[in-house]
C-alpha cells in the first residue's frame, strides 16, 4: 500500500531538521538533507526517483515541510498532509517554532506528526476531510522534477524495512509465543491431573 514514509520540518537557517519522523529504515534522511539545501523560499516542488518514491516539499515563512512517499501515493494527499502539518506546527509553536534548530521541536511535535502520518496513510478520504484541504488549489502548478539532478553519482535511495511491517511481524511472533505457552501449560496441567488420578486409583479406600 502506497504511503507516507518519512517527514521533516526544517528551518531555512539550519541544515538539521527541527522535527523528523520516519516510518521505515533506510538512507532517505540523508537524501532529504541534500534536498533541503536546494529549497527556495516560498516554493513547492516534487522530486521523483525512479518511479519508486516522491519527495514533496513546501517552503513558507522560513520553514520547509518535506515528506517522502511511495510513487503511488496521491500528490494531492501528500500536499494536503504538508499543509496540515504546517498549520498544526505554527498553531502550536508560533514564531518560536521558526527559530528552533537541531531537532529543537522533535520532543513536543514528533508524536503529533506521526499520528497525522498514520491518519493520512490509512484514511482514503483524508485530503477531503481535513481543514487543510482549503489550500489544495496551490498544488495545481507544482513543479515535478527528477531527483537524479541533485543526487551524486552512485547515490541510491534505499527503504530497507518498513517499521509497520516490523511491528506486525513482532505482534504475530508474540501471539505465537503466547499460544505456545498456553498449549504447554495445558499439557502440563493435563499430565498433573493424570498423575493425581493414578495416585487416587492405587490408594486403597
Amino acid at each position: 500500500m502506497a504511503s507516507i514514509i518519512y517527514c521533516l520540518i526544517a528551518n531555512d537557517s539550519s541544515p538539521t531538521p527541527i522535527v523528523e519522523v520516519s516510518m521505515a529504515d533506510g538512507n532517505f534522511p540523508q537524501i532529504a538533507m541534500k534536498l533541503l539545501v536546494k529549497t527556495s523560499p516560498n516554493t513547492s516542488i516534487t522530486y521523483s526517483y525512479e518511479e519508486k518514491y516522491m519527495f514533496h516539499y513546501h517552503n513558507e515563512g522560513g520553514l520547509t515541510y518535506l515528506c517522502m512517499t511511495d510513487t503511488g501515493f496521491s500528490n494531492r494527499t501528500a500536499y494536503t498532509f504538508l499543509f496540515d502539518i504546517k498549520d498544526r506546527f505554527i498553531r502550536k509553536f508560533g514564531e518560536e517554532g521558526r527559530r528552533a534548530i537541531g531537532l529543537g521541536a522533535n520532543k513536543e511535535f514528533s508524536d503529533e506528526m506521526k499520528a497525522r502520518i498514520v491518519y493520512y496513510n490509512t484514511d482514503p478520504n483524508a485530503d477531503k476531510l481535513t481543514a487543510a484541504g482549503r489550500n489544495i488549489n496551490k498544488t495545481k502548478d507544482i513543479i515535478i522534477e527528477s531527483i537524479e539532478k541533485i543526487l551524486e553519482r552512485g547515490d541510491k535511495i534505499e527503504v530497507l524495512t518498513r517499521k509497520t511491517s516490523q511491528m506486525t511481524d513482532s505482534a504475530i511472533s508474540m501471539r505465537r509465543t503466547a499460544s505456545a505457552v498456553r498449549t504447554h501449560m495445558w499439557w502440563k496441567n493435563f499430565k498433573m491431573s493424570l498423575i493425581v488420578c493414578g495416585i487416587l486409583l492405587v490408594i486403597p479406600i
